[in-house]
């Protein structure tokens, strides 16, 4: 992969999320995109909706700090919908905005069987004893 088409790939991912559904097989991906400019278009979701697929993630979250416009809208449905195990289905690419992730009226929508998965745990000490620090 060349430098080009390495920074082309990661332009449009600014994280990832993980999922694992009910059926508890391998931990599905989410990526997500954030965008601060005023000049928002259906084009950057159509963007984010080529990477989700490029990546083979379920889902994408795109990010805004202005609401999305009646073309994002639609394109962002035109991606469908995930189907979880247990019959419930989620939008595969969901359009959040800042405002509504700050003030908790809204937030990303997907299954969550197992809600640590995307933080790493500590490593457990071999021993139980305290070390000496001096």
């Amino acid at each position: 992969m060349s430098a080009r088409q390495f920074i082309d790939s990661a332009s449009a991912i600014d994280g990832l999320k993980f999922f694992r559904d009910v059926d508890k097989k391998d931990a599905r991906k989410i990526v997500v995109s954030v965008k601060g400019g005023e000049n928002l278009k259906a084009d950057d979701v159509r963007s984010v909706m080529a990477v989700r697929e490029r990546e083979g993630a379920e889902m994408a979250l795109f990010i805004s700090l202005t609401e999305p416009t009646k073309g994002m809208l639609a394109d962002a449905a035109s991606a469908g919908l995930y189907e979880s195990p247990n019959g419930k289905k989620y939008p595969r690419v969901q359009l959040l905005t800042i405002e509504g992730l700050l003030n908790k009226t809204q937030r990303a929508e997907h299954p969550d069987y197992e809600p640590d998965l995307n933080f790493k745990k500590a490593k457990a000490e071999a021993s139980g004893e305290q070390k000496t620090l001096l």
